[in-house]
């Protein structure tokens, strides 16, 4: 997205820039992709943030207020970065290879896997991955920030990370229990 924002820059384009989606952040925005683009440039958590967000962007009474507090917001979160990143003592080069760990692997003799190829996995029995579920997501995605399962005793947000919760394993309950879902994976060797 910097690639983006440059060549928008490039091109001189006055355009806003909207940078949203699981692969970014306020902070990634503010630090990364802003500075390489003159115009406003926001992140939007989801899709149904953005409307919000453009509308204050194209209305003429707010658009210059909205841009001045997000740059405002941005300035503020590159500070923070850049404060996390002096406090770092990192290594040169030189002296993380000096650190490195020996490992001989002339004797190493790595494990053969039981095939070669393809495997498809196919089940019905959904039951047996609801275990898995890193559930810690889904509450971000409902924009509930923290860990599960301690999300679930927060003092602020506990409350509705249960209520969501419980009703996200009503309807997880119905998937398994109808089968109207079925888990598919593919590996190889």
């Amino acid at each position: 997205m910097a690639h983006v924002a440059q060549e928008m820059e490039r091109e001189n384009f006055d355009l806003p820039l909207l940078i949203g989606g699981a692969t970014t952040s306020r902070a990634h925005t503010a630090v990364k992709i802003a500075p390489h683009y003159h115009a406003s440039t926001v992140h939007v958590l989801d899709a149904s943030r953005a409307v919000g967000v453009v509308n204050s962007l194209l209305n003429e009474q707010q658009k210059g207020a909205f841009d001045a507090k997000t740059r405002a917001e941005y300035a503020s979160l590159r500070e923070q970065h850049a404060a996390k990143t002096r406090e770092k003592k990192l290594l040169t080069l030189g002296e993380a290879g000096a650190n490195r760990i020996p490992i001989d692997w002339s004797g190493y003799d790595p494990p053969k896997p039981d095939f070669l190829g393809v495997r498809v996995v196919a089940t019905n029995l959904l039951a047996t991955l609801v275990e898995y579920i890193d559930w810690s997501p889904f509450f971000h995605v409902w924009e509930l920030r923290g860990r599960y399962p301690a999300i679930l005793d927060d003092p602020d947000v506990g409350r509705q990370a249960r209520d969501l919760f419980d009703d996200a394993q009503k309807i997880l309950e119905q998937i398994v229990a109808d089968e109207s879902l079925q888990a598919r994976g593919v590996f190889a060797f």
